[in-house]
């Protein structure tokens, strides 16, 4: 649906976003190239209008252990019982995490049949990432019926993966279509929720940081994102108190502020809008744990502590910014974060002395993309706000 108005993609809610397509100021044409996106109390009768065009087929549906039992389980049965024929597959997962390595994509692979018509993922980032990595390298379109509000990463069009012990990001595809049911969202794990808030809270440094790259870089930057994910951060942070009590309103604002981060990116062509200094540090921190053979803290909640640093490092960083640059308060963070009982610190994370320190000089060259960490480099002064904040979270 195109309109001509940049504007009205902001007063839309989300699932009225589907489709959408327009002309920009920033001088770009944006679509959202997802066909539908349900959140919502109940959504299985959704799931059958929505999966209609794939009934000639069989559908393969993906979960594992946890997941099948929290919603896999009675996902296929209402589907069977609509008269979809259904492949079911579980990853055995009893007492342990489902690694998204190449022995998960291979298992999918083997189970992938030629006449299924659609993949249909039920769980969140680590079901959605196998998901879309199948469906982009055998055409298969895909769909995904979250679970928890964990991460952005259910519009995204990319798949962190583990390949030979490493982690990378590999191109995927926009989900058909997306499936968030706030009965089931709203208990999941706690330590998941607050993994999803700490994913949003993130966006406040990564749009600060898109907005400097724009001012010293001239990078490509658009207002109509900006102010879209903002929109949804602004929601779920007026909702933090509630996410406590699992309150549904506020489940539904914290699933909705992380699918618009995933539209955001989709718009902007990169993560940009969604991904700044903050998830440099976490990434820098969970491929070191990972190199170590290490357990390592949820994503999100490795970002809501990253972001803590990352606004330090913008308050450290003052007199050398553009005049007048706007930046979050480390304090509001923080603070946020404790209401809802978030990690706030690296070191409360797990993360070391050593790691820490070494997270600072050298997570920037995790991919080529100016950063705050950079800016401050560049500068002559990361050195010294290292010494600072190692002694701020380890003295």
């Amino acid at each position: 649906m195109k309109n001509n108005d940049a504007r009205v993609i902001l007063n839309l809610n989300i699932e009225e976003m589907p489709g959408q397509s327009f002309d920009c100021p920033c001088g770009r044409h944006h679509s959202v190239d997802i066909e539908k996106i349900i959140v919502r109390n109940g959504i299985l009768g959704e799931l059958t209008n929505t999966l209609e065009p794939f009934r000639t087929g069989k559908l393969l549906v993906i979960s594992d252990t946890n997941t099948y039992g929290v919603f896999g389980e009675k996902v296929a049965e209402h589907l069977s019982q609509e008269g979809f024929q259904l492949k079911t597959f579980i990853f055995e997962t009893p007492g342990h995490a489902l690694i998204p390595d190449e022995h998960a994509i291979g298992r999918l692979l083997i189970e992938l049949e030629q006449d299924t018509s659609l993949i249909l993922a039920v769980g969140s980032g680590v079901m959605n990432d196998l998901a879309r990595i199948i469906a982009y390298r055998t055409g298969k379109p895909f769909a995904i019926a979250g679970t928890a509000p964990s991460m952005d990463g259910y519009a995204s069009v990319v798949s962190p993966l583990i390949i030979n012990g490493k982690k990378n990001t590999y191109p995927g595809k926009y989900p058909s279509a997306i499936f968030a049911d706030t009965s089931i969202m709203r208990y999941a794990p706690m330590v998941m929720i607050r993994a999803g808030y700490g994913d949003v809270l993130g966006k406040l440094t990564s749009l600060a940081e898109w907005k400097l790259s724009n001012i010293v870089n001239n990078e490509y930057y658009c207002d109509t994102i900006a102010g879209l994910v903002r929109k949804g951060v602004d929601r779920c942070i007026e909702s933090t108190d509630g996410l406590a009590a699992r309150d549904d309103k506020a489940i539904c604002h914290l699933i909705e502020a992380l699918i618009l981060t995933g539209i955001s990116m989709g718009l902007a062509g990169v993560s940009r809008p969604a991904s700044g200094t903050e998830h440099q540090l976490a990434h820098y921190w969970e491929v070191k744990d990972i190199e170590a053979g290490r357990e390592h803290a949820l994503h999100g909640n490795a970002v809501g502590a990253a972001t803590v640093v990352t606004a330090m490092l913008y308050e450290l960083a003052a007199d050398i910014l553009p005049e007048g640059f706007a930046y979050p308060s480390s304090g509001r963070v923080k603070e946020l974060l404790e209401r809802i009982g978030a990690f706030t610190s690296p070191r409360d994370l797990g993360i070391s002395r050593e790691l820490f320190e070494d997270s600072l000089m050298n997570a920037m060259y995790l991919r080529d993309r100016y950063s705050l960490l950079r800016f401050c480099h560049e500068k002559g002064r990361l050195a010294a706000y290292k010494d600072i904040l190692v002694r701020r979270f380890y003295d």
